[in-house]
C-alpha cells in the first residue's frame, strides 16, 4: 500500500485525488470497521435506538428504512444486497445534498461547510448527519479545537522568530486560516498562510471568503500537495493536515508524511488529524451508511497509531489533543 502514495508523489497525483480513489469503494473495507460489521444483531441493535437513528428512520419510506436496518444488522455490504442500489442508494442520492456530493468526490468541501454550520441543511438525511456524533458534532468540535490550537502555536512561533509561514494542506476554502486571521488581527503583517488544494471550486469559494472578510495574509495554492518542494524547501514554520489522513492506510500515511517533511524548517510543527476506531464503536450506523451509500472507505485506526506513523516518517511526536467532548479524532503534533 505504501507504493500507492509513493507513485502518487512521483506522478504528481496529490493525496487529495488519492483520497478520492481510496474512499470510492475501490479497496477492501477497513479491517477495524469489518470487525464491527461482524457483530451479532443483538450487539448492534443499540445503534438503531439512538435519538438520531430514530429521527432518520422515522423520516424514510418504509421500504428504504427496512432494507437499511436489515443490511446493517446483518453486517452486509450494500453490493451484496439485492435491490440495495435501486432502493437505498437511489433514495439517499435523490433526497440528500451530502450523499451525492460525497459519492462524486469524497474529499469535497461542501460536506464540511454544512458540518461546520456555515451552510444550512435540508431534509431528514442531511439533518441526521448534522445531528449524529460522528457527523456534525465531532467534525465541528475538531474544527474549533484545531483553530484554537493553531492560534496558540502560531503565537509561539512569532515570539521566537518574529514571523511565520504557515501551510494548510488540503485546506478546503480556508476556514481555519480565515478564523486565525480574524481572531488575531495582530498577526497581520507577520504571518502568511498558504491554503493548498487542487479543487478549483474550493479555490473559488476561498477567494470569495477572503475578499468578504478583507483578509490579506491568505493565499490559495492550487497544486498537488506533494509537488511543492521547490516552493517550500525547508521554510515552512507551521502546518495543518486536517481531513487528509482519514482515508489513507497506515503505510500511505507514512509515505505522505515523509514527502511533506522536507517543506518544514527544523523544529516546525505539523498538526494532523486521524479518525479513530472510537467513532465506529459509538456511531456504527453512520459509518455503515456512509460506506454503503457513497463508498466512502474511511480508515479507523486505534488511538496511538498516529504517533507511530509520525515517528516512522521521521518526525518527533510532541503530543496530541482531541475534539472534545466527542474524542473521535487523535489530532497529533509532529515536529520536523
Amino acid at each position: 500500500m505504501k507504493m500507492v502514495v509513493l507513485r502518487a508523489v512521483e506522478t504528481g497525483t496529490s493525496p487529495q485525488s488519492l483520497n478520492a480513489n481510496v474512499m470510492a469503494g475501490e479497496r477492501p473495507i477497513c479491517p477495524n470497521l469489518q470487525r464491527y460489521y461482524y457483530l451479532s444483531p443483538r450487539e448492534k441493535i443499540k445503534y438503531l435506538a439512538t435519538p438520531e437513528a430514530q429521527f432518520l428512520f422515522s423520516g424514510l419510506p418504509t421500504e428504504v428504512a427496512e432494507m437499511l436496518q436489515k443490511g446493517f444488522l446483518a453486517g452486509s455490504l450494500g453490493v451484496n444486497i439485492l435491490g440495495w442500489e435501486e432502493v437505498v442508494v437511489n433514495y439517499f442520492m435523490a433526497n440528500s445534498r451530502i450523499i451525492p456530493a460525497l459519492a462524486e468526490n469524497p474529499g469535497t468541501f461542501t460536506m464540511l461547510e454544512k458540518m461546520y454550520h456555515f451552510e444550512p441543511v435540508n431534509g431528514v438525511i442531511d439533518n441526521y448527519f448534522l445531528q449524529c456524533k460522528s457527523g456534525g458534532q465531532a467534525l465541528y468540535n475538531r474544527y474549533k479545537v484545531v483553530t484554537a490550537k493553531a492560534c496558540d502555536h502560531i503565537a509561539e512561533v512569532l515570539v521566537n522568530n518574529g514571523q511565520c509561514l504557515m501551510i494548510d494542506i488540503g485546506s478546503g476554502p480556508g476556514r481555519n486560516a480565515i478564523d486565525i486571521c480574524r481572531l488575531h488581527p495582530e498577526f497581520n503583517g507577520v504571518i502568511k498562510i498558504d491554503c493548498i488544494d487542487i479543487d478549483p471550486a474550493v479555490i473559488t469559494k476561498g477567494q470569495e471568503l477572503i475578499a468578504e472578510f478583507g483578509i490579506k495574509q491568505v493565499e490559495f495554492v492550487q497544486k498537488s500537495m506533494t509537488r511543492l518542494r521547490k516552493r517550500y524547501h525547508g521554510n515552512v514554520g507551521y502546518g495543518l493536515l486536517i481531513g487528509i489522513l482519514c482515508g489513507l492506510t497506515r503505510q500511505e500515511r507514512v509515505g505522505l508524511l515523509i514527502s511533506l517533511k522536507s517543506y518544514f524548517c527544523k523544529g516546525a510543527r505539523l498538526v494532523a488529524a486521524s479518525l479513530l476506531d472510537k467513532m465506529i464503536a459509538e456511531d456504527l450506523l453512520c459509518a455503515y451508511i456512509l460506506r454503503e451509500t457513497t463508498g466512502w472507505g474511511l480508515q479507523y485506526p486505534p488511538f496511538g497509531e498516529l504517533k507511530e506513523v509520525f515517528e516512522e516518517a521521521g518526525w518527533q511526536y510532541e503530543g496530541y489533543f482531541q475534539d472534545e467532548p466527542t474524542r473521535f479524532y487523535e489530532i497529533g503534533i509532529g515536529v520536523a
